[in-house]
């Protein structure tokens, strides 16, 4: 059965106002009228400071007054004025270089500001279902890293979505076929028909079953297995030689090649084993699969071969997508080579689809290492 197109399963997003609200107080409108606010007190106390060290005692401020005044004059400035006492005195003096200092730190502040207003309108239009909404990325400071954060887990969570909606249109589309399949075999069940054909329908209907489990099996995986990358693998040193044996085994396959220990997930890593297997079975039928493992430095490599009608070098990688069958190839659940992939990712590796010498082919799931 070639793949069809699933029919589009879109998720309706309610509507979230993007506007700001009314009377919101800009970030750096605070921040400056906080800044200029603590320059303020900073003069205050200053000159209160000030006054209580050089004016508490009248006989020391007659003194200091009178020598301003004699250098005043000695300097051909005339009496000292109010006015004049005013713009020298510490308060005028810390007042204007409190005005400075603000003067100076605005547009620094402006700028710092007006990168956090553009992370606020990035998160604001990607919370109101704009998923491919990102923001800048600018400088190397804390800002700059929490807008990379950002864009890193709205990524992350776009892919899972689009995942989760590809998942969902596909699963409906595939579970029609053997639905569809195992009401005719429920119906012939309860029509008066010969035996014979009530036992074809027993056999047909207890297989779409299986199918269906399968299918709910990979698909229940293939979610677990993106909703929590890393975290749904537990790791443990696993002696990968004898666990492929132990899985040929049951397809009555020989195993050869090298001895390898490494840290794997062992559910994980048998149900990548038996997925290549049984694909080699379905495909090459009749002729016994060859598997081996390879010793590589940081990992090793599962390899199983198979001799069926082989795979074309332009669909080496489509088939490891979820659902994607070549023409002709219309068995399984869609999700096996591709639950092989994930899982080989899972251990920091990758899985890879070749040709085989003689015709056939390879597969191959890197472990701790990409190819």
């Amino acid at each position: 059965m070639t793949p069809s197109t699933p029919p589009r399963a879109d998720v309706a997003t309610s509507p979230v106002a993007t506007t700001e609200p009314a009377g919101q107080a800009k970030l750096w409108k605070r921040f400056w009228i906080a800044l200029i606010l603590a320059l303020l007190v900073q003069a205050l106390v200053s000159s209160l400071v000030f006054h209580w060290v050089f004016e508490m005692d009248p006989q020391q401020a007659h003194i200091r007054r009178e020598a301003f005044r004699a250098f005043m004059q000695q300097h051909g400035v005339g009496p000292p004025s109010p006015w004049r006492h005013l713009l020298l005195s510490p308060f005028t003096g810390t007042v204007v270089t409190a005005i400075l200092l603000s003067l100076v730190t605005f547009p620094i502040m402006r700028r710092l500001t007006r990168r956090l207003e553009k992370l606020q309108r990035g998160v604001r239009l990607w919370g109101s279902g704009d998923l491919s909404a990102r923001v800048p990325v600018e400088g190397r400071d804390e800002v700059a890293q929490l807008a990379q954060s950002f864009n890193t887990a709205a990524a992350r969570i776009e892919a899972l979505m689009q995942s989760h909606k590809s998942l969902l249109a596909y699963t409906s589309h595939e579970l029609r076929t053997p639905l569809t399949r195992l009401r005719l075999s429920l119906e012939t069940l309860a029509t008066p028909a010969p035996a014979a054909a009530r036992d074809a329908a027993a056999r047909s209907a207890k297989l779409d079953l299986a199918e269906l489990d399968a299918l709910i099996d990979d698909i229940l995986l293939s979610s677990r297995l993106d909703a929590a990358p890393g975290q749904s693998v537990h790791l443990d040193d696993l002696d990968l030689l004898a666990l492929v044996a132990e899985e040929a085994a049951r397809f009555d396959v020989d195993v050869h090649g090298d001895w390898i220990t490494l840290k794997g997930d062992e559910r994980l890593l048998r149900r990548a084993v038996r997925n290549l297997l049984d694909n080699a079975q379905r495909h090459a039928p009749g002729s016994t699969p060859q598997v081996s493992l390879t010793a590589v430095q940081g990992g090793g490599i599962i390899r199983v071969c198979d001799q069926g009608p082989g795979i074309p070098t332009a669909d080496a990688q489509r088939i490891f997508e979820p659902f994607e069958r070549l023409g002709g190839r219309g068995d399984g659940t869609g999700l096996g080579l591709a639950l092989v992939r994930r899982i080989a990712r899972q251990h920091g590796g990758d899985a890879r689809c070749l040709p085989r010498t003689g015709g056939g082919t390879c597969f191959e799931i890197w472990l701790g290492c990409k190819p």
